[in-house]
């Protein structure tokens, strides 16, 4: 549309500059007139008209040459100057021209990459759910305020058979330890390319600080044998995917830890020793979980 637009100006520019130029050229010797012939001399004025030259006819050609020559030089000068203003113009022109289709460009390229807005309402709102624009075009950074819950210990009493046995946390210490977090799901396009736990504070810093549990890094989470999915097509698929999150970090396991005593929590031997057989709290473990697809062993490979 825009070159559409710059056409039409460049052709009306150039049927203006013809038009002028027509004009000038309209301008010659020919249509110069005498009505009479003026002279001054002595202090006084004589005016002759019906003036003809009848001894010397060569009189009046010599003064058409004379006017032809002065009036050529004339247009000639009008004529450049006429052509480099209007060069100057249709340059201008030109050059807007060329800066507008390339900021257009620019915008569809930009538009064609960029990640467009998911349908995310108020409901997803309450539900803890959020999500803001990452720092590539087609990224998005969802974000989830979750529960870090510790509620179960895997104990391995023979690691080289792979022996081992689940337990409950004390609830004085699972009070102790819960505590909320944010988890943080990156997509691009329709991909899910990563999962990780973060504070729920970032006490002035200009990013948020990595949350510190049994099984974090510190340049990452450890998410064991957990294998989330990696496309999602809703906002419902990324709850779905936090939620599983949390409960995967539900459990600690004692055979494969990042860290024994992370900041703000008990060390793993103080876990270790008080935890109580798991058999009397497996019917309401399962009922919290309402048939989540999270396996209670899900830390046993990491």
């Amino acid at each position: 549309m825009t070159s559409d637009v710059f056409s039409t100006f460049d052709a009306e520019v150039k049927k203006r500059h013809n038009e002028m130029l027509v004009d000038l050229d309209s301008i010659n010797e020919e249509t110069l007139k005498s009505e009479g012939v003026t002279l001054s001399f002595g202090g006084k004025t004589f005016k002759f008209t019906d003036l003809q030259i009848i001894d010397d006819e060569s009189l009046e050609v010599k003064i058409r040459n004379e006017f032809k020559e002065k009036i050529n030089e004339r247009q000639q000068r009008i004529r450049d100057k006429i052509n480099q203003k209007i060069n100057q113009l249709l340059l201008m022109h030109q050059n807007k021209q060329q800066e507008m289709e390339r900021k257009e460009q620019q915008l569809r390229d930009k538009y064609e990459k960029a990640a467009m807005m998911p349908d995310i309402n108020e409901s997803h709102m309450l539900k803890g759910l959020s999500v803001v624009k990452g720092r590539q075009n087609d990224q998005l950074i969802w974000i989830y305020r979750a529960v870090y819950n510790p509620r179960f210990v895997i104990v391995y009493s023979d690691s080289f058979n792979n022996r081992k046995k689940k337990f409950a946390i004390p609830e004085r210490l699972v009070s102790r330890m819960k505590s909320e977090m944010l988890i943080l799901i990156h997509t691009r396009g329709s991909s899910v390319t990563s999962i990780a736990t973060k504070k729920s504070e970032n006490n002035g810093n200009h990013s948020l600080e990595d949350f510190p549990h049994y099984h974090q890094q510190g340049g990452g989470d450890c998410w064991g044998k957990w294998s989330y999915e990696r496309k999602w097509n809703t906002p419902d698929d990324i709850i779905k995917l936090a939620k599983d999150a949390e409960s995967v970090l539900e459990t600690v396991n004692g055979g494969s830890l990042a860290q024994r005593g992370p900041a703000g929590l008990p060390r793993y031997s103080t876990l270790e020793k008080s935890v109580k057989d798991l058999d009397e709290y497996k019917p309401q473990t399962e009922e919290r979980r309402g048939g989540s697809n999270v396996h209670d062993d899900v830390w046993q490979t990491m």
